[in-house]
């Protein structure tokens, strides 16, 4: 299985501010060298005025009114602190306009690096043979893609009757590894329960914390196959629009792996009927002559022994001919259940 990559942190659950502090002082030495450019030209025209004795021509121009050089001067200062004004108004919207572009370039970076998170998780997980795998592969990134936030995932038991955890990552709660689908409000409804005040709230009886938490259940197929369980860290609060976001990624995070589920689902359940048999649940026989190979194999190497025991029904198809096929069949099973109760762990019974 590859290797788990360290991987960057989402920006609205952790954040990550490098892409807008970079183009914000690019900005920043931008209008810094203008307003140098400025101070420069004015230092130099006050220098020419002092050299030119520009005091002295002004006199002269203001002795004679008939040209009306002072209204040309006044007009001048006007039309000059017109267009700086002007000038003003054009920066600020620049610069606005360049630290909404920052931000539209972060967010595009963030959404980038969170699809390229569950691309490779997707990936991971379809690789997987068990749910112990993935069971790793899940706690990696979601500590990755919810680092200030405490979860677990739940999965059903072959039963249905209960969910046990398989997953878990971030602080320890006090929440309990088993528990049936009615104690979980998520499951009774079928869709997402977030608990913003657990004061003031309806908890599910599976929490065992006093912090907002959401509930979300996983289906692929028509099928609820998982639950997750979200908190967020001692200490940490949230706005709405972060809340938003943090369901709406929830809901990407969980889609892969109730796929990735339903999938190990399905191979166990293949798996299982490859080697057992359907009537009696017990292994069949490519299952047994594979095994007894193996044994031999093994007896051979450590000069050791293992013993084979075989079993018949006296009078079977006296009493499959007299009661009927379905009569048989309840006797087998019935025997295939007292065989798998009864035999030791390492023991191999089969049909």
């Amino acid at each position: 299985m590859p290797a788990l990559q360290a991987l960057p942190k989402p920006e609205h659950l952790v954040t990550n501010a490098k892409p807008s502090s970079a183009s914000g002082d690019a900005f920043s030495r931008h209008m810094r060298s203008e307003v140098i450019w400025l101070a420069i030209i004015a230092l130099l025209i006050f220098i020419a005025g002092i050299i030119l004795n520009a005091g002295y021509w002004l006199e002269v121009a203001l002795d004679h009114q008939a040209y009306h050089v002072d209204d040309i001067i006044i007009a001048v200062f006007t039309l000059s602190f017109v267009l700086m004004i002007f000038l003003v108004r054009g920066w600020r919207e620049v610069r606005q306009e360049a630290s909404e572009r920052a931000v539209a370039v972060r967010q595009m970076e963030q959404h980038s690096a969170i699809k390229a998170q569950l691309s490779q998780m997707t990936s991971l997980l379809h690789a997987c043979f068990a749910l112990e795998e993935a069971s790793t592969i899940i706690s990696h990134f979601a500590q990755r893609l919810f680092p200030d936030h405490t979860g677990a995932l739940y999965v059903f038991r072959s039963s249905q009757n209960l969910l046990e955890r398989a997953a878990i990552w971030g602080e320890e709660e006090d929440n309990q590894p088993m528990f049936g689908p009615q104690q979980c409000w998520g499951l009774r409804q079928g869709q997402m329960y977030a608990v913003r005040d657990p004061q003031h709230s309806i908890l599910c009886e599976h929490v065992r914390h006093a912090r907002p938490y959401t509930c979300l259940p996983m289906m692929a197929h028509g099928e609820v196959l998982a639950l997750l369980h979200v908190s967020p860290n001692r200490g940490i609060t949230s706005d709405e629009t972060i809340l938003e976001a943090h369901n709406a990624l929830l809901r990407d995070f969980t889609e892969p792996i109730a796929l990735a589920l339903s999938n190990l689902k399905l191979q166990d359940i293949l798996r299982q009927q490859s080697i057992r048999d359907p009537l009696t649940g017990l292994f069949n026989r490519r299952y047994l002559e594979e095994t007894l190979a193996i044994e031999m194999e093994r007896a051979r190497r450590h000069n050791g022994r293992f013993s084979i025991i075989m079993l018949d029904l006296d009078h079977f198809k006296r009493f499959n001919d007299t009661h009927g096929h379905e009569a048989g069949d309840a006797v087998l099973h019935t025997l295939g259940s007292f065989l798998q109760r009864h035999v030791r762990g390492g023991d191999i019974a089969g049909r």
